[in-house]
């Protein structure tokens, strides 16, 4: 029995041998996915730290764009719209109205009511609805509109 105690613990030292070799290959596999891993890690540190210095050395241009932009804001809001529109909005503040009365009352045609309506309307200065049947409604004056007219003193 000796002997074949002998080859039976030498048929499991070579199995766990193998088995052996395969978990060090795989533990290698991982470790070298890890390692790439850590190095992009790193160079992403290295950008983000450059982009934070950059940032704190620059917290002065971001507020003085911030400044600018403040300024630019109130400037538009200040800024008075051209004569039509100012009427349309006059007019849309007594009543709301469809664009063929408002081109009539205004004296002007009806391109060019249209064309100052859709420009109010981008400016969310007013607004219509449209029915289900696609039937439009009348322009009226949006809170903007309103508060534009009260910032200039066009109506009381």
């Amino acid at each position: 029995m000796g002997l074949l105690d002998g080859l039976e613990k030498l048929i499991n030292e070579h199995g766990s041998a193998a088995i052996l070799k395969e978990r060090i290959a795989l533990a290698n596999d991982k470790y070298a996915i890890l390692e790439n891993k850590l190095e992009a890690s790193a160079l992403r540190v290295t950008e983000l730290e450059s982009e934070n210095k950059t940032l704190r050395l620059n917290p002065g241009n971001a507020k003085a764009e911030i400044e600018n932009l403040k300024g630019d804001t109130e400037k538009a809001r200040g800024a008075r719209l051209d004569d039509v529109k100012e009427k349309i909005l006059v007019l849309l503040a007594g009543q709301e109205s469809y664009e063929q009365n408002i081109a009539r009352t205004l004296g002007v045609g009806n391109q060019v009511a249209a064309f100052h309506l859709q420009e109010l309307e981008s400016a969310g200065f007013i607004g219509r609805s449209l029915s289900m049947t696609g039937e439009e409604f009348p322009w009226y004056l949006n809170q903007e509109g309103r508060r534009y007219l009260v910032t200039h003193d066009l109506i009381a």
